[in-house]
């Protein structure tokens, strides 16, 4: 438990930040006054604490950002001129001289970094506690969601009553603030995508942290007690669980949603293995009156082996079916609050009297997956420091589903300077480019809609300096739904793809030139990789009562990240954490695999040799 002096929400852009939303807790001031007596030190009023937060904490990291950004602009450019010029003194017949090595290269822009700022770099995680104003305010706590920060400042009675600051680890109000702020970023985030101001915002804290101390933050509990209400009339005669303030009237309808989530890095190499893995949870979703028990059979695949592996998940194949009888479920962890019998894993009979809102009933990971559900192939090639030319291909595999709830790829291109011109020809989806002028976005849809489920992206790109106010980029889209060209500032965001905007950040040392992937982002509908699935003939609710019973599955993906073929040092060195080394199922050249589609301008043999 923890008491809150306040909330805060600041909203960063290019020319500075500005306080879109903040709360003050009268009554905790009125108790911090009194319990600090003589060292009581007031909050600032919003415009200061934006002030010192800014100059703290935002404008540091704008400035670092920027100043390596200019480094590794003109570090590219210089070394371009100079093996250009290297070229042109060379006699007829006289040997190629050799470039210096690639990580040599790519790091010889970021040599003139100062070791402070690679501190700054390497030190800075999500979330942060900070003081500010000389330690008079202590302790901040701040998040950060993508152009947003949350902040907000706890009670601690040892610091305002004798002035001494205890150890983190024995304080759990900070890490009550860290979960609160969490949780409210991600309730608000539908909130701050409208220009404000948020009037849903005040309701929604007001009944949060009514006194200072928060309650409930699930936003969805919240909206239906102030929808709803609580009945006057209502006879309270059993006691009810905390997590259930009040019943359900209506309709009644019980959902159950298996979410399995893929990691998957592919690298095109046959001397590098690709990786996945995945795991999945149970979600509940009851909509039920009174409190009821469900009892449900969950359905688990069978290994082949009586022995099951205790290793995390692996390995990598074109086919679902016939590889089946390796799948196996491991590491089952079942909620705290559901009954099971002595062993689940062999009666899959789970109990539970479920919370309105959803409820997660278990986790599991799974070994032995030998399908990636969509293979990537990616190129980029630079012709030019200011140009290059990529090609992406994604073949959906023939035993997943082609439904998707979203499917978005994020090519980040950094250490570049900003985008100025794109030339696309997609097979289908639309191009757009991220507000930050460093990334491309390709929202594929719904669907694979090429033949044999194959989609592709040739484009060519080309950057500008870094210039304020930026130069307007120019989008030109060619394909089957015709042709289209714009200019202007791009004013579409992506929530999806924003949480990786760290990746076309200048800073990395080692996403420089060649050496660059793209993400993948979506959502597979009504289909699973481990099999895992509940039968709905066999859920049952005591005391009976007539409601519809849903279960559907989805696969999500998380870190789906594919590299550059052309790449000088694929990255291998990353390795999930207990997961095995996968065969590539791609036996011959990295082109093969994928038919080349006919709307395709750029082909994989004309981007390796157009110079």
């Amino acid at each position: 438990m923890c008491t809150l002096r306040g909330i805060w929400i600041l909203k960063e852009h290019s020319t500075g930040a500005d306080v879109v939303f903040s709360k003050r807790i009268n009554t905790v001031e009125v108790r911090v006054r009194l319990m600090s007596g003589s060292n009581y030190q007031p909050i600032p009023s919003d415009n200061d604490l934006l002030r010192l937060f800014y100059f703290d904490v935002i404008f540091p990291q704008q400035q670092l950002l920027h100043q390596q950004s200019a480094q590794n602009m003109a570090g590219s450019i210089a070394a371009q001129q100079q093996a250009k010029a290297a070229a042109a003194t060379l006699q007829p017949g006289q040997p190629k001289p050799v470039p210096p090595p690639a990580t040599q290269q790519q790091q010889q822009p970021h040599n003139n970094i100062s070791t402070a700022s690679l501190k700054l770099y390497d030190s800075t995680p999500n979330t942060h506690v900070i003081s500010l104003n000389q330690d008079r305010i202590w302790p901040l706590i701040y998040i950060k969601k993508k152009n947003f920060y949350f902040l907000t400042i706890p009670v601690i009675n040892e610091y305002l009553t004798n002035n001494v600051k205890p150890s983190f680890i024995e304080l759990p109000q900070i890490t009550a603030s860290v979960t609160f702020l969490e949780e409210v970023a991600f309730f608000t985030q539908s909130f701050l995508a409208k220009p404000p101001p948020y009037p849903e915002l005040q309701v929604y804290f007001a009944n949060i942290i009514p006194f200072g101390q928060p309650t409930d933050s699930n936003f969805n509990n919240i909206k239906t007690m102030i929808k709803s209400g609580f009945p006057s009339n209502e006879v309270f005669t059993p006691r009810r669980p905390a997590w259930r303030p009040f019943l359900h009237k209506g309709k009644q309808q019980l959902d159950f949603i298996i979410s399995e989530t893929v990691q998957v890095i592919q690298y095109d190499s046959q001397t590098v293995p690709d990786q996945i893995k995945v795991f999945g949870s149970l979600f509940c979703k009851a909509e039920l009156e009174g409190q009821p028990e469900v009892s449900a059979y969950i359905t688990t695949p069978q290994p082949t082996t009586s022995t099951q592996q205790p290793t995390t998940v692996s390995s990598s194949s074109s086919s679902t079916q016939s590889n089946n009888n390796d799948i196996s479920i491991t590491h089952m962890s079942i909620d705290s609050t559901v009954q099971t019998t002595s062993d689940v894993a062999i009666t899959n009979k789970i109990t539970f009297t479920p919370p309105l809102d959803n409820f997660r009933v278990l986790t599991y990971g799974v070994s032995g997956v030998k399908t990636i559900p969509i293979r990537g192939f990616y190129q980029m090639k630079e012709i030019t420091p200011t140009l290059v030319k990529i090609l992406v291909q994604l073949k959906l595999n023939d035993q997943m589903q082609n439904s998707f709830d979203y499917c978005l790829m994020r090519i980040p291109l950094s250490g570049r300077g900003n985008i100025v011109t794109v030339n696309a020809s997609p097979t289908t989806g639309s191009i757009h480019i991220d507000m930050n002028l460093r990334a491309i976005i390709w929202n594929i849809g719904q669907k694979f809609s090429g033949r044999n489920l194959e989609v592709a992206l040739p484009a060519e790109i080309a950057f500008g300096p870094i210039t304020n106010p930026p130069i307007t980029p120019t989008l030109s889209v060619t394909g089957s739904s015709g042709n289209q060209s714009n200019t202007a500032y791009p004013n579409q965001s992506f929530p999806i793809t924003e949480q990786s905007q760290g990746d076309d950040d200048d800073r990395d040392p080692f996403c420089y030139n060649s050496n660059t992937f793209v993400k993948l982002f979506f959502k597979l509908q009504h289909c699973t990789l481990s099999g895992f699935n509940i039968d709905p003939k066999k859920v049952s609710i005591y005391p009976a009562s007539k409601s519809k019973i849903n279960v559907d599955r989805e696969i999500v993906s998380s870190e789906y990240i594919i590299w550059n073929s052309l790449s000088e040092n694929v990255k291998s060195s990353y390795q999930p954490p207990n997961v095995s080394n996968i065969q590539s199922t791609l036996s011959s050249s990295t082109t093969t695999g994928f038919t080349t589609t006919t709307n395709s301008s750029l082909s994989s043999s004309s981007i390796i040799s157009n110079e």
